[in-house]
């Protein structure tokens, strides 16, 4: 009843409830969320000169689309991405994945459990003894959720291809003993800049809390979607290792939320949000919208210029003269060879060849090697898993060519026919293995 009242006091806002049933899938990202934004927030969205917090993160939704965001916001895969960088030692324990609700076997599950979508937010089932567990609204409202794609709902494109499952979890509790108290921590471009605790949650009749503070832990004088609560939450133990572990996580990201729960001293890790409220619930008073939007500097202001319009949006960057290039050799869909070209220090043009673990493979063709190779990128994992994805038409033989400024990764262009095939290699016997890669189909030689 409650929200058919406030879509009656504002109709937009069965814009959004339709878009998340796939009434609107045909309309640009851009469009939609212009639409959607002036529903929840009464106000047009700037994305020419995007100022506020909720503001940059829609910006964020359309312009900053990592293929590991999608491993990030997948609540299964999260857990092995998390593990190595981290330690296992922080991951919950899983007790079974399924991707149909009738697979799952409840006789094999402990008393208590959590069950929940890997793909969505709300997909969720909090079991404290399982002989009351309704069996019938559990099965309802999760495969309701696996029907549906988040990603639909507030275009937060790192949903868009997690794949739907239903993830088994540990029962656990905090020291009020009938609740898991979250700290969710703001964090942008790996440095912790405030955080919020989510509580009175599984309260009967009672609203949930977030209270907001500062990495001082000091309490900030502003609400956003929820209440603050009445009751003064006291500065859990192991504050300090959860910013340590928040800022390992958030590197080289522009904003993202970490999620993590404390039992009696030990840190648990719970989630990472790119997308806080989907960017679309307003802050009280407003100005913090101002002052938390301030924090995340958009790719825009690392390594260049941006030049925005309607359609289009392009970096201009200072030029670099030695601003190394990485040319990915994939052979049916599959980066196997990197060559990188860069100048040294009498800007003379030197081009190295590694294989994708970064082990020095040792031929050239007509340019020199360099005297001091180009360390390991931080980056190269997310760049091979982009070229994979620019690749995956398979063909026998693509170079994807990438460059990067500030750990930002960019593409130059796509090669079919590397040197036009006429550069030597030397020694020589590198043209043949590198033509053993190479898979001509009969298809491919008629064509």
């Amino acid at each position: 009843m409650g929200n058919i009242m406030k879509i009656i006091k504002n109709p937009l806002l069965l814009f959004q409830t339709l878009g998340y049933r796939g009434f609107f899938n045909w309309m640009s990202d851009e469009t939609y969320l212009k639409i959607a934004y002036y529903a929840r927030m009464h106000k047009k969205l700037d994305l020419n000169n995007p100022e506020t917090f909720n503001e940059k993160l829609q910006w964020l939704k359309i312009y900053d689309r990592k293929p590991i965001y999608t491993t990030m916001v997948d609540k299964y895969a999260v857990k092995e991405y998390v593990s190595n960088l981290i330690g296992d030692e922080y991951i919950i324990s899983t007790l079974g994945v399924w991707e149909r609700f009738d697979d799952i076997n409840f006789d094999t599950l402990p008393n208590s459990f959590v069950l929940k979508c890997t793909h969505d937010s709300g997909g969720l089932i909090i079991c404290s003894d399982k002989s009351k567990l309704n069996i019938k609204a559990a099965r309802k409202k999760i495969n309701r959720s696996l029907k549906k794609n988040f990603y639909w709902q507030g275009r937060e494109w790192p949903y868009k291809d997690v794949k739907p499952r239903i993830l088994a979890e540990e029962y656990m509790v905090d020291e009020s003993g009938y609740e898991l108290k979250d700290y969710k921590l703001f964090c942008f471009d790996g440095f912790a800049k405030a955080m919020f605790i989510a509580s009175d949650r599984q309260l009967p009749g009672e609203e949930t809390k977030f209270d907001f503070y500062d990495m001082n832990f000091k309490h900030l004088p502003f609400t956003n979607g929820h209440p603050n609560s009445n009751i003064e939450i006291k500065r859990p133990a192991s504050f300090e290792k959860m910013k340590r572990l928040a800022e390992k996580l958030s590197e080289g990201i522009p904003q993202v939320r970490v999620d993590f729960y404390d039992i009696n001293g030990q840190v648990y890790f719970g989630e990472l949000t790119l997308s806080h409220w989907s960017s679309m619930t307003a802050f009280d008073p407003e100005e913090w919208d101002q002052k938390l939007g301030e924090w995340i500097k958009l790719p825009d202001i690392v390594g260049g210029y941006l030049i925005a319009n309607s359609g289009y949006i392009l970096w201009l960057h200072v030029r670099e003269d030695n601003l190394p290039v990485y040319k990915f050799f994939c052979f049916d869909g599959e980066p196997r060879v990197i060559q990188v070209i860069q100048n040294d220090k009498q800007k003379n043009e030197c081009i190295d060849y590694f294989d994708i673990e970064w082990n020095m493979l040792n031929f050239r063709q007509n340019f020199q090697n360099s005297q001091i190779p180009l360390k390991r990128p931080r980056c190269l994992n997310e760049m091979i898993d982009t070229v994979r994805i620019l690749a995956k038409e398979k063909m026998g033989f693509i170079r994807v060519d990438l460059y990067t400024i500030n750990e930002k990764i960019f593409f130059s262009e796509y090669t079919f026919f590397s040197d036009g095939g006429f550069e030597r290699f030397y020694p020589e016997t590198w043209d043949s293995e590198l033509g053993k890669l190479i898979n001509l189909s009969r298809d491919e030689k008629l064509s």
